[in-house]
Formats: structure tokens, C-alpha cells, sequence
């Protein structure tokens, strides 16, 4: 009896010690703890999007240089137009290929130039009648143009001084007769018109002669490789067979602002032709494809 009782002491006395004992008191603390932590979602959201924000920065540091010209040229697109000059200049501004054909291989001021400076072999005839370039007007606007033929199939842009020149074309036939047609713009204005045959081993030069002839010399016989014609307004025609292909082009001469603006630059070339020198060069770097 005396020993379970002194038993009971030492199991009440152990059981106090381990009650108060510092080990126990750490390890109730640290499950108090841990049981009262809850997890907080919006934490993890935060630094995710703290992450995202960051890659973000560096996708946009590392591609700039081709992201910032993409999205300005589908500005200049939907804005202007995919055949405006501001798309084309776009194109020549960043060194980049021109998707649209070219019309021509030269350069635009070389078709103006032709009314400047004639071969001494040419010819000139004058007429009564008025010089039109098919069915389309001059100082026909470049948007009625398309809507009246559509999107051209081919197109160059140049610069004359401070004035912007477009060049675009269609692939037609005339009498079963291959060729393309060239409308040239300034300021969006149709100012010269032009009929280009390439395939001239196909095409007898009298189907074209015989036309003109008809319509502006009233039958009258033209037995030369390069003539002009102009009308009692100025406007003019040049024809032209350079053995290789053959080029009718009608030029306008009836609007004083369009006439001051290719004088300032063609006019002088028998004496400086340093104007019609800086347009080529100009033009050389547009039409650099």
C-alpha cells in the first residue's frame, strides 16, 4: 500500500515537471502558430502579375526596333491606303522592299523630261483637236481613278522639289495589242498620261500610227520613230519607237500651278540642270527596291 502510493506521487510529480517543461511549451507555441496561418491567395497574385509586368518590359526593350515600325505601317496603311505614297515612302524610309510591282525601271522625271528636251530627231506636228488620254480626264483625281479601273497592278512614287509624284499602271489590250497603261499624278492630280508596248516584234507600228494620224492629223502620214503634237491649249503628244518598245505619252499643260512646279524643274536643263540632277538622285533612293 505504502509503494502505490509512493507511485502515484512520482507519476503526479513527473506529469507536473513535463507540464512545465520548456521543450513542451516551444512545441505548443509552434503548433499555435502554424494552426493559425492561413493562406492569402491574393499574395500569390500580386507577384505574378509583378512578374508578368516585367517580362512584359523586357519583350518590349528587345523588340522595339521591329515591333514600333509594324505597328506604325499598319497605322499608315488603314489610314491612307496600301498604294498611297505615304505607304510606298514607308517602305523606302526604312530600307525595306517595296511589295507593290514597279511601273517603270527609270526614273518618273525621265517621261516628263522627254516634253523638255526632244531628240533633234523628232518631229512636231500641230492639231486642231483636243488631246485626250482615253476615257479619263486630266486633273482626274487618284481615288476616282481607282474606283473607276480599280487598284492599279503596279505603281512608283518620286518627289518633284517639295511635290509628290505617283506613277501607277494597268495591264491592258488595245486592238488584240499587249500593253500597259501609265497614269502619272502629282498631288494626286492625273497630269500625264501614257501607252507602253513592249512586244513589238508582235505589233505593227501603222495600228498605231494610223490612230494618231486619224484623230489628230487628219490622215495625214507620219513616217518617223519620234514626233510630237500639240494642241491650241498646250497639251501635247509624244510618240516614240526606240526599237525595243513603243511609248505614246500625252502630256497636260492647262493648270498653271502643276506647269510652274515641272518648269522649276525641267525648264532649265539646257542651262543648270542641277534641279533635275537632285530629282533623279532623289528619286533613285525611292525607287530603291
Amino acid at each position: 500500500m505504502h509503494c502505490q502510493i509512493l507511485n502515484v506521487n512520482h507519476l503526479v510529480l513527473n506529469y507536473y515537471y513535463l507540464m512545465n517543461s520548456p521543450l513542451l511549451n516551444f512545441i505548443l507555441l509552434a503548433r499555435t502558430a502554424k494552426d493559425s496561418t492561413s493562406f492569402d491567395p491574393s499574395m500569390l497574385y500580386l507577384i505574378l502579375a509583378l512578374v508578368g509586368i516585367f517580362l512584359l518590359v523586357l519583350l518590349l526593350v528587345f523588340t522595339r526596333a521591329r515591333l514600333y515600325p509594324l505597328l506604325k505601317l499598319g497605322y499608315i496603311r488603314i489610314l491612307y491606303g496600301r498604294f498611297s505614297y505615304e505607304f510606298l515612302e514607308f517602305f523606302k524610309e526604312n530600307n525595306l522592299r517595296n511589295p507593290h510591282n514597279n511601273c517603270i525601271k527609270d526614273e518618273i522625271s525621265m517621261h516628263f523630261f522627254t516634253f523638255y528636251k526632244p531628240k533633234k530627231s523628232a518631229l512636231f506636228f500641230q492639231t486642231e483637236t483636243k488631246i485626250e488620254f482615253g476615257d479619263i480626264p486630266f486633273l482626274t483625281f487618284y481615288k476616282k481613278l481607282t474606283k473607276i479601273k480599280g487598284e492599279p497592278e503596279c505603281i512608283n512614287v518620286s518627289r518633284f522639289n517639295t511635290t509628290r509624284v505617283k506613277l501607277v499602271g494597268y495591264n491592258e489590250e488595245l486592238q488584240n495589242m499587249k500593253m500597259k497603261s501609265f497614269f502619272y499624278f502629282m498631288e494626286e492630280q492625273f497630269v500625264m498620261g501614257e501607252y507602253h508596248f513592249i512586244d513589238i516584234n508582235k505589233i505593227k507600228t501603222a495600228d498605231i500610227l494610223a490612230p494618231l494620224a486619224v484623230k489628230y492629223l487628219k490622215g495625214e502620214s507620219v513616217q518617223t520613230d519620234n514626233f510630237y503634237i500639240t494642241d491650241p491649249l498646250g497639251d501635247k503628244i509624244n510618240y516614240e519607237n526606240n526599237g525595243f518598245s513603243i511609248t505614246v505619252r500625252y502630256f497636260f499643260r492647262g493648270d498653271n500651278n502643276i506647269n510652274q512646279i515641272l518648269d522649276s524643274v525641267f525648264g532649265n536643263v539646257n542651262d543648270n540642270g542641277e534641279t533635275l540632277i537632285r530629282t533623279m538622285k532623289h528619286e533613285e533612293l525611292l525607287n530603291r527596291f
